[in-house]
């Protein structure tokens, strides 16, 4: 059975070995959607720029997502000030 991916991230870091270290310990944020891991670790994985990074849309999709969040950020703190 073929699943998507998770919603939540599945890195486990270069620090654990899943052939020797069990159970392994994942990251758990919430995973950028449809993808396997969360913002900060797609970028150490795909690294913008390389060869491996999906190319140029998706690391656009990516940078759009990350600025709607910090956007979104902003907003609630701003949201919060006003409510002081």
């Amino acid at each position: 059975m073929i699943t998507g991916p998770s919603k939540t991230c599945t890195w486990i870091g270069p620090e654990q070995d899943p052939l020797k270290d069990w159970p392994v310990h994942y990251c758990g944020q919430k995973s950028i959607d449809g993808f396997s891991y969360c913002a900060e670790h797609y970028h150490r994985v795909y690294k913008k720029g390389s060869s491996n990074s999906g190319g140029a849309k998706l690391s656009k999709m990516i940078d759009k997502e990350l600025a709607e969040l910090e956007l979104q950020k902003l907003i609630a703190e701003q949201e919060a000030d006003l409510e002081i």
